[in-house]
């Protein structure tokens, strides 16, 4: 299954391709369920249902990744937004913590009409 493939997928076959991916890289290593389960801190169970994309968290799949030494990859999934070279503000002062609303995002239930814009203060 081809990354961009994932978008077109159901959700239960993301995580099952996941957790195959998870159980065939263990075993390209050599490595038993309880092996895993040592490294991880969890139980050999907890492993097997990881694996088989059943119930396990995201605690579970990292503890299972730091076992692999894969660590670091986990970041690979979200980008770091506060590099984002689109915006002018990333790197300045204080991480954003809300989300507002642009006017233009706004809506009013009364129909656009000329020279609204001049009523809001927009005039040119």
């Amino acid at each position: 299954m081809r990354n961009d493939d994932a978008l077109l997928k159901p959700l239960k076959v993301v995580v099952d391709v996941l957790g195959t991916r998870l159980e065939q890289y263990r075993i390209s290593r050599n490595l038993k369920q309880e092996d895993v389960a040592r490294l991880a801190g969890v139980s050999r169970m907890t492993v097997s249902k990881l694996e088989s994309g059943k119930g396990a968290t995201l605690d579970t799949l990292v503890r299972v990744l730091r076992a692999y030494g894969l660590e670091e990859r986990i970041f690979n999934v979200v980008p770091d937004a506060s590099l984002s070279p689109l915006d002018a503000r990333a790197g300045e002062g204080k991480p954003r913590q809300r989300v507002r609303s642009t006017e233009e995002e706004e809506e009013t239930d009364e129909p656009w009409s000329w020279g609204d814009d001049a009523s809001r203060g927009n005039e040119r």
